[in-house]
């Protein structure tokens, strides 16, 4: 199930890289936004990583790495995941921070929006992101979403988005 664009790979998450996605997970710089700024344990972690094995088996998809192709550099991650009890999964990703504002989110979304419209017949794609999380927003319309809702969930802004199937 590995995707790839002009400069990437999107690879599974997988076990053998999971130090490294660990690593990614718990950088302040990620957790800020995705997690909540909670630090994560490893269980946690090692739990996401059977989660999105389990959906790429069942429902394939779940979680990719983000790796740079020129020097199989592994810099963040993306993906379709469930969030809020929504029947359909979300788009997410997550960059360390010396890559952001190169592109590379852009990218990896595009390519796991076509995958989740082309190849999985989603009729639509949906994201989330704290309203504060401006890089975020950016992404989200740079790639062809368009806001549908702002919502506090737990005492927090979100803004929705969604990409509808051609």
């Amino acid at each position: 199930m590995v995707l790839e664009t002009k400069r990437i790979i999107l690879e599974p998450v997988s076990f053998d890289r999971i130090n490294t996605f660990y690593d990614i997970v718990t950088n302040p710089f990620v957790r800020k936004y995705l997690f909540d700024n909670n630090e994560l344990e490893k269980d946690t972690v090692n739990e996401f990583v059977k989660i999105s094995n389990q959906l790429f088996q069942n429902k394939n998809y779940g979680l990719w790495f983000i790796i740079l192709k020129e020097n199989q550099e592994l810099i963040g991650f993306t993906g379709l995941w469930h969030f809020f009890e929504e029947s359909q999964p979300q788009l997410l990703y997550a960059l360390l921070p010396n890559y952001t504002k190169s592109g590379y989110a852009k990218e990896a979304t595009q390519k796991v929006i076509e995958y989740a419209l082309k190849n999985l017949k989603f009729d639509f794609l949906d994201a989330s992101c704290d309203t504060s999380n401006l890089s975020s927003l950016h992404t989200a319309t740079s790639i062809g979403m368009v806001k549908i809702k702002e919502e506090v969930i737990d005492n927090k802004p979100l803004t929705f988005f969604r990409v509808y199937n051609e």
